[in-house]
Order: C-alpha cells, then structure tokens, then sequence
C-alpha cells in the first residue's frame, strides 16, 4: 500500500523545488549582493567604462548559486523520469495481471 504521507510529501517537495528554481531566475546570472572590496586608490577616473562582466562571472557566490540550480533541475527532471517509468511499468505488469 503507498504510504501517502511519503506521496505528500514528495509532491509538495516537488513543487516547492520547482517554484524555488523559478523563482531564483535571474539571481545565477548576476554577483551576489555583498560588497566586494574595491582597490583605494588616489589615481583619478580616466573616464573609462567600467565593465562588471568578468567580475560577475568569477564571482563564487554566483557559480555556487549556478550549481545548486543546475543539481535542482537534473533533480526534478530525474524524479519526473523515474516517476513515470515506474507508472508505464506498473500498467504493464497489471494488464498483463489482467489476463
């Protein structure tokens, strides 16, 4: 027999995942919010554009963040698979059953 408190809490884990990962988005693609020291200087701007590019894409908190959001996809898109294997397993082994 299913235990549905497992089957509860599977689905509401699901969903939870899934909505985290939606909802975090745009946050792997930016820096993190703390400041990040900045080299003191007494030298003026020359007036050059500053380009926080390759600071973003180095920053560890980011990728850290990138990684977990990628384990959390492959997590969902794994639990989806077997979840549906196990059902078409399920209803072969049962028509057979079945006669």
């Amino acid at each position: 027999m299913t235990d549905t408190p497992t089957v509860e809490t599977f689905a509401a884990t699901f969903l939870r995942l899934k909505q985290l990962v939606a909802d975090i988005g745009d946050a792997q693609w930016r820096a993190g919010k703390s400041p990040v020291p900045r080299e003191d200087t007494t030298e003026r701007s020359k007036g050059l554009t500053s380009d926080p590019t390759p600071s973003i894409v180095v920053d560890t908190r980011r990728l850290a963040l990138r990684a977990a959001v990628i384990e959390a996809e492959q997590a969902l898109e794994k639990a989806g698979r077997q979840m549906q294997a196990a059902e078409r397993h399920l209803n072969a082994v049962f028509e057979k059953w079945q006669g």
